[in-house]
């Protein structure tokens, strides 16, 4: 993990669930650093974990020799969080509604929504070399 600055963490990591662990040490990393309250932190590991399984998953197709590129930056009262895989690019619209009744009872697909739910603002940048996830949570310092 690098530290370009007082303020970002950057990590890259194969396109393998064996590198979560890393992804996890970084968002605690994040989260003691800016002194994050509890349920702040539970919503950025759900979160963040997520968009990194489904950069592995989707995006890389579980390619190892592809990498999964996280960063994150704090600013006042925000935290932003970027997650790009190097897959193909996918259509974020495209994505089946999880809340349909045809869906819901689907083993899958929900990753999206929680995203959703639990962050302030999540952007989808598909592209032809990856599609990248910006999110950011607004969050209160721990008491």
């Amino acid at each position: 993990m690098t530290k370009p600055d007082s303020e970002d963490l950057i990590l890259s990591i194969p396109s393998s669930y064996d590198a979560m662990e890393k992804v996890a040490a970084m968002i605690e990393e994040a989260v003691d650093r800016l002194g994050i309250n509890e349920d702040d932190e539970v919503d950025l590991m759900i979160s963040v974990m997520e968009a990194v399984n489904n950069a592995i998953q989707h995006g890389n197709n579980e390619d190892a020799t592809k990498q999964v590129h996280i960063r994150i930056s704090a600013e006042p009262g925000c935290l932003v969080c970027w997650v790009k895989d190097e897959g193909g690019g996918f259509d974020p619209a495209a994505v089946p509604d999880p809340l349909s009744p045809d869906n819901l009872l689907n083993p899958s697909g929900r990753g999206i929504l929680m995203m959703s739910e639990f962050m302030d603002l999540v952007e989808f940048s598909p592209g032809d070399e990856g599609t990248s996830v910006k999110m950011s949570k607004n969050f209160s310092a721990s008491s």
